[in-house]
């Protein structure tokens, strides 16, 4: 069951939870048979982080509030190709016109060349977040009355990227927090140390997204040759909707001038449904190496499900497993013959760690 948390509550020992009011925690009633009374244990769906929590703080959420809105994708998969004739007409990828039957038969012949290289999809959640530490009310605990940004925690990032609007777009579109910079550029460094080939990197339009993405790559040491391609239909529109809050993306010229490494040659391919960007593996002959996908939970199981030839899940389903997925989880999967995909263990372990409450020495040291 999943339960909303009604107030704060800050962790008095190591084993506890810290919650914000407004959290969202998933609860396995089959594991509270040795928990004390007045206590439940439960994972925190805004960190991931899991830990026992006094039941009186929170209340029976409704499955309905934490429900993503997604969409199906169709998979366009190299047979399809090859059955086209020269009289039907030209594939358009991103602008550009190409004779899809040509480009496979074109891979066709360089398919042995790259028999020995590994052709993979990796998705991968967004780094931390700074509102999943302080909360959505965060900007408040970092402005100063004049509107001016400042560092209220080391974990809030040094700077905010600069934006037309100023700072109050940042509410709904935040960044990742210095502890999630650390995680990307960790997740990078470690693909990089497994060799991984990254040869196309695809974002949600959330900066945190973007932020993972480039902070990956510069752990795999790429950030000057494989540049960021903003795919809008990748975002997640969770409960915005419903409140009429649609957020307020960065522009492309904001990012540039950010020093993020987008492709502003890039075409969207959202308003195309028959299109994903697993098509770039068949409509371009010689691409190998691995396509990474930074996006938000929902992204996992949305990209991957079909791939491997899984229906969709209803809603219900699809709740419970997204809740779950904490900041920087990812799946892989990878070609097979006869262009069949399965799902296999990551290139990279997963990356855990605890949560770390504030502390404010005033407390419990001075106090008698």
């Amino acid at each position: 069951q999943t339960l909303r948390a009604l107030f704060q509550y800050k962790p008095q020992n190591i084993d506890e939870l810290m919650i914000n009011t407004g959290d969202f925690i998933y609860v396995d009633p089959t594991q509270q048979s040795d928990v004390s009374e007045g206590w439940v244990i439960g994972t925190s769906h805004r960190t991931g982080c899991r830990g026992f929590l006094p039941e009186n703080y929170t209340e029976r959420a409704n499955e309905s509030d934490t429900w993503v809105k997604h969409r199906e994708y169709l998979f366009v998969t190299a047979s399809r190709f090859s059955t086209q004739t020269e009289n039907e007409p030209k594939g358009k990828l991103n602008g550009e016109v190409h004779n899809l039957s040509t480009s496979r038969s074109t891979t066709n012949v360089l398919s042995l060349q790259n028999a020995t290289l590994r052709r993979g999809v990796l998705v991968m959640r967004h780094g931390e977040s700074i509102d999943q530490v302080f909360g959505k009310s965060w900007p408040q605990q970092c402005l100063m009355a004049d509107g001016k940004y400042y560092r209220a925690d080391l974990n809030f990032p040094c700077t905010l990227p600069k934006r037309k609007d100023g700072v109050k777009h940042f509410e709904h579109d935040p960044p990742l927090s210095c502890c999630g910079i650390f995680q990307s550029r960790l997740i990078g460094e470690a693909l990089l140390d497994q060799e991984v080939t990254v040869s196309y990197v695809y974002s949600s339009p959330a900066l945190r997204c973007i932020q993972t993405a480039q902070h990956i790559l510069q752990g795999l040491k790429l950030d000057q040759k494989v540049k960021i391609r903003v795919e809008p239909g990748m975002f997640e529109w969770t409960k915005w909707e419903a409140s009429k809050v649609i957020p307020n993306f960065m522009t492309m010229t904001e990012l540039i001038e950010a020093s993020y490494k987008v492709d502003t040659s890039y075409s969207t391919i959202y308003p195309d449904s028959a299109a994903t960007p697993l098509l770039l593996f068949f409509a371009f002959p010689g691409v190998s190496g691995v396509i990474l996908i930074v996006g938000h939970g929902s992204s996992l199981t949305s990209f991957t499900r079909p791939l491997i030839g899984l229906p969709t899940r209803d809603s219900t389903d699809f709740a419970q497993v997204v809740r779950k997925i904490p900041s920087l989880g990812m799946c892989f999967c990878e070609e097979l013959k006869d262009n069949k995909w399965q799902m296999v263990n990551p290139p990279v372990k997963t990356l855990t760690h605890g949560a770390n409450a504030a502390f404010n020495w005033r407390n419990g040291i001075m106090e008698d």
